[in-house]
């Protein structure tokens, strides 16, 4: 036996002593047990393989049988409070700790019995004696390093039951069988977590394609809809608005972008799984589907019961020929007061709102063109430099824009929490990458409040430093802020920064279509001013520059998309936010110097 030969005085205790003492007899030592006087040693439990010797340490007689035999033994076990052995002659300070199995057993006597191993150890090496200061509290910390390490990566800060290996993760957790009874399942290795799924699932890779497929039908519909419904929305209001309702609309416009953003950056990260709707559920995916539906289903009702919409008439077949010109269908070419929208009804101008003094061209007149493709590529091709400027100032301000955005997520697992997504799904990387997921959505949520907060403050801000400053602002602050996300990747400043991607949403959304409403506002002036200037010698449609610069946005999602992807599997999701910020800077420079800006 490898302790054979050694000797050991135990002090009878409870639990963590005893335990340490019965070890060290199992592997051969010779272990004697020191009992009160009326203890019957023979009934302890952990008494195998030892002797028992009662003593009264009240008494001198023996205190100093005590220190004899101290003096003897290769090692002493004393589970005393601090003092007590000092009151008949020893030495030692254990700390008072809580009873329970593992801080008694393994805490205290396993933590101890490898302590006095690695004493033997060294006095085999040096000839010299050691004090082994063994107490529950630091053994316990001890044995959950594990513990407190999860519980600083995210991995461990759920209730009790919901954590990865308590029972909350379906591969390591106990079930109930048919017969009643219990069964506990520990898939924890990716090998093991495979069997698992392939004797649950009859074809799992098949189903695995299927799922993967049917998904990105859902997501390409679903992103289809959601973005390119920003169009009409703009081109409508721009159509039928005057001026002034156009900057407020585009205001409300980003400002519920970003409510409803935050709300649905804030779907994911919540842990639906250990709440009692995802257990209802099914699981978080449910969650994030129903509420989802939930929104449609909402704003669909809204849309359809809120907005009265007048159908169009054909004016040379409503308005006889002598018909006063005042009461002409609204033009686009005119100004109205402030609130004009809401005082036409059916399609015809109220006469007040008309101008003094202004001719209205004849009805008669007016013919109706048929759009086409070819006149549609016509004019795009004819587009005004201004307006090409404006377009391109935008594509590039959404490729930077989703640079971040589409892989921020990932950037967040990646690289800041050190997660890898392609580890096992029971594995400590990937549960660590998810839970920067997480967070990362939680800095998508302040971003999107953030742009909310922006749109609101941009008014009072163009007073003061114009919409030239807006643009270029909003480039400046969101090139910087992904930049030093990039070079210094750290949780608490990329959530801090995440409130210049705010800056760049709003300004985004809300200042190439304020330029684009100033463009037209100038260009109906000028026509004003030229006396009978026909309405189709070069007018340009407000919905139609509006269409165009909405679509720089798919443009920006198709470069990013099929570019950066390949990037982001060859480099990493870092080189990605390094690009956006590249990206932001230029057009930095390119809104200061090549996009007009119109007093």
């Amino acid at each position: 036996m490898a302790l054979r030969g050694l000797t050991v005085l135990e002090l009878a205790g409870l639990a963590p002593g005893p335990l340490c003492g019965m070890i060290l007899a199992d592997f051969g030592a010779r272990v004697v047990r020191v009992d009160r006087l009326g203890a019957r040693g023979n009934m302890n439990i952990l008494a195998r393989g030892k002797r028992s010797l009662a003593l009264d340490l009240q008494r001198p007689q023996g205190a100093a049988v005590l220190r004899r035999l101290c003096a003897r033994a290769d090692v002493v076990l004393e589970p005393y409070r601090h003092g007590v052995l000092s009151k008949i002659g020893g030495s030692g300070e254990n700390p008072y700790a809580p009873l329970n199995l593992l801080a008694d057993f393994g805490g205290g006597a396993l933590i101890c019995t490898l302590g006095i191993l690695m004493a033997l150890f060294e006095r085999t090496r040096s000839g010299k004696g050691q004090v082994i200061d063994a107490n529950m509290v630091e053994g316990t910390a001890y044995l959950s390093s594990f513990l407190w390490h999860s519980l600083q990566m995210g991995l461990w800060e759920n209730p009790r039951g919901q954590n990865l290996l308590d029972g909350g993760a379906p591969f390591y957790t106990t079930y109930r069988t048919a017969d009643g009874g219990f069964m506990a399942v520990g898939a924890l290795e990716p090998q093991f977590y495979k069997l698992l799924i392939k004797a649950l699932i009859a074809d799992p890779r098949r189903k695995r394609i299927w799922a993967i497929t049917i998904t990105m039908i859902g997501v390409v519909f679903f992103d289809f809809a959601a973005d390119f419904i920003d169009g009409p929305i703009k081109a409508y209001l721009f159509d039928v608005c005057s001026y002034e309702d156009k900057e407020r609309g585009l205001h409300y416009h980003a400002f519920f972008t970003g409510f409803g953003g935050a709300l649905g950056y804030l779907l994911g990260a919540i842990d639906w799984a250990h709440l009692e709707i995802g257990r209802v559920l099914g699981s978080e995916f449910q969650v994030m589907f129903f509420f989802s539906a939930l929104v449609l289903t909402l704003c669909f009702i809204i849309h359809l019961c809120s907005i009265p919409e007048a159908p169009l008439r054909d004016v040379t077949k409503d308005i006889p020929p002598q018909q006063a010109p005042q009461d002409f269908l609204l033009s686009s070419d005119k100004m109205y007061q402030y609130g004009s929208i809401e005082k036409a009804k059916n399609g015809y101008v109220n006469p007040e709102l008309a101008l003094q003094g202004e001719k209205t061209p004849n009805p008669s007149k007016q013919i109706s063109k048929t759009m086409t493709m070819t006149s549609l590529l016509r004019v795009l091709m004819n587009m005004p430099s201004h307006y090409l400027c404006l377009c391109i100032s935008h594509f590039i301000g959404w490729t930077a824009f989703l640079s971040n955005m589409l892989f921020f997520t990932d950037f967040m697992g990646q690289i800041v929490y050190h997660g890898d997504p392609y580890s096992a799904h029971n594995s400590t990387e990937f549960l660590i990458y998810e839970r920067g997921v997480e967070v990362g959505c939680w800095g998508l949520c302040i971003n999107s409040v953030f742009s909310s907060l922006y749109s609101y403050f941009q008014k009072p801000l163009v007073s003061y430093i114009g919409l030239k400053g807006l643009y270029f602002t909003g480039y400046l602050l969101f090139g910087l802020g992904t930049g030093f996300i990039g070079l210094f990747p750290n949780v608490y400043s990329t959530l801090a920064l995440c409130t210049m991607f705010g800056v760049m949403s709003s300004t985004l959304y809300t200042v190439p279509f304020n330029l684009i409403a100033k463009y037209h506002r100038e260009e109906q002036e000028k026509r004003q001013q030229a006396r009978g200037g026909s309405l189709d010698s070069g007018e340009r449609g407000q919905g139609l520059d509006c269409a165009v610069l909405t679509c720089m946005v798919q443009l920006a999602q198709i470069l990013v998309g099929g570019g950066l992807g390949f990037l982001v599997n060859k480099a990493g999701s870092v080189i990605v936010v390094i690009t956006a910020s590249a990206l932001a800077l230029i057009g930095c420079c390119f809104v200061a110097l090549f996009v007009r800006y119109v007093d």
